[in-house]
């Protein structure tokens, strides 16, 4: 993965990036956590976590965006920092249908959301990135 600041400019809708919140000025300062997001339609970067740190096939882990952290970051927020991209190879994705296709708001299972499904050395290597667990976002069929 590169690893030099990149502009919200390059990226492209369903990238996934590392990123971080930086806090203030202070170089004395903690470093921030650095976390996994995807680019969305309106060119945000929403958080993205899992609801089990379990790989779901081979060594990928099976990543999604909450709804409770959208609508996510934007260019002119200043306190967003995009470290790298990860690669395409490193990547894939896939979708779920929304509450399980059934239940309120989706009982034809019409509506779905994108899953990423990115390799454990992304995570494991030299970027240290804090993988944010919500088993709350589950679907039990």
């Amino acid at each position: 993965m590169t690893t030099s600041r990149i502009s919200f400019d390059e990226l492209m809708e369903m990238d996934v990036v590392v990123f971080s919140l930086q806090e203030g000025d202070d170089s004395n300062a903690p470093q921030p956590r650095r976390q996994l997001g995807a680019v969305q339609e309106d060119g945000r970067v929403a958080p993205l976590c899992v609801w089990t740190p379990e790989p779901a096939f081979d060594s990928s882990l099976e990543f999604l965006v909450d709804e409770e952290d959208l609508p996510g970051f934007k260019a002119d927020d200043d306190n967003v920092r995009i470290h790298s991209i990860v690669p395409q190879e490193l990547l894939s994705f896939g979708s779920r249908q929304v509450g399980g296709g059934m239940g309120p708001g989706n009982p034809h299972g019409e509506e779905s959301e994108r899953l990423y499904y990115i390799d454990r050395p992304v995570i494991d290597g030299d970027d240290d990135i804090e993988v944010v667990v919500k088993p709350e976002l589950e679907i039990f069929w």
